[in-house]
């Protein structure tokens, strides 16, 4: 099935994609829904990098007010444009009651399927998964009162998931940050063909939440031992 799939350039987008092409699906374009406001917590120009280190296009969509017929012009759009069959997202579970199934029923009636790889998996299987298989995801965004800025930077990694469940067992933080606790940035993943080098940053904090400000990065050669 040719699809397209929605990239934060996050963990979670980097897992569905890697899971929708095991599966056989022939990934056609990777899509960033734009709101109003801008994330800061997934830099634009990282995603760049991703694109061109997975070969895979990347484009950009606006998506206006009001959200839900938005998203489903946008994604209507995808079909009509690119032949997409299939939207395929990063999402785990429902995170609140106003949304619900935001994009099942985003999906609905539009002839898309939609398709979500690590809807209701386990958490820490999700961590432990990304870490074996061998995705790098660097920590851009973390809030308090779970994070302080030392975390900006640090590679995803076994010790950070045990310092992630210890965080959950004393606070019920999502271990996965689904409810904003904190976002990453791949930088090397096993569909990459390089890998992002990020050689200087800066931190930044807005309020409660601590940034990081990429200022020298770049795509290299992967390792052969990789």
């Amino acid at each position: 099935m040719k699809v397209a799939v929605s990239w934060s350039g996050g963990k979670e987008s980097g897992l569905a994609y890697y899971k929708a092409m095991s599966g056989g699906h022939e990934i056609s374009l990777i899509v960033t829904f734009l709101w109003e406001i801008p994330t800061f917590y997934h830099p634009l120009e990282l995603v760049k990098l991703q694109s061109e280190a997975m070969k895979t296009p990347h484009i950009k969509v606006k998506v206006e007010k009001p959200y839900f017929e938005g998203y489903r012009r946008a994604i209507n759009n995808l079909r009509e444009e690119y032949g997409i069959e299939g939207i395929v997202t990063g999402d785990i579970s429902i995170t609140d009651s106003y949304h619900g199934d935001w994009m099942k029923n985003v999906c609905e009636g539009l002839n898309v399927e939609l398709i979500r790889p690590l809807w209701n998996l386990n958490r820490y299987r999700i961590l432990e998964e990304l870490v074996s298989k061998g995705f790098k995801a660097v920590f851009t965004c973390v809030k308090k009162p779970w994070f302080n800025d030392n975390w900006l930077g640090r590679v995803l990694d076994n010790i950070c998931i045990e310092e992630l469940k210890e965080l959950g067992r004393k606070s019920g933080m999502d271990p996965c940050g689904e409810f904003g606790e904190y976002h990453t940035m791949l930088i090397d993943a096993p569909m990459f063909k390089e890998v992002i080098e990020i050689s200087e940053f800066e931190k930044e904090q807005k309020n409660s939440v601590f940034l990081l400000k990429p200022i020298k990065f770049f795509l290299k050669t992967k390792n052969s031992s990789m």
